[in-house]
């Protein structure tokens, strides 16, 4: 929402708040992932023992399918997401030094 407020609102204030919303979800999103590393050590890669029942395999299924999802939507906003806030500011910054 506040990279919409930014192309709304191109204000320096609105920039800063964008720039440390990103700056906390980045963090949220590299202790996420250490967490899923934690998570596949735990599981030996998701590795099923020889007497897994179906409730044991279905719930390493829906661990790995969490961790994919998740690791989609990390790259989704570090690669791109976060970066257009970057390029948007980045313009902005080229309009104002060429109007002076």
């Amino acid at each position: 929402p506040l990279i919409l407020s930014y192309e709304t609102d191109p204000s320096p204030e609105t920039l800063e708040q964008a720039k440390i919303a990103i700056q906390q979800l980045e963090d949220d999103h590299a202790g996420v992932g250490a967490l899923l590393k934690t998570m596949r050590e735990l599981t030996q890669d998701y590795s099923l023992p020889e007497w897994a029942c179906r409730t044991y395999t279905l719930a390493f299924q829906k661990l790995e399918a969490l961790e994919s999802d998740l690791f989609q939507h990390i790259h989704l906003e570090n690669n791109i997401l976060f970066p257009r806030i970057e390029r948007m500011a980045a313009a902005g910054d080229d309009c104002n030094c060429s109007s002076h």
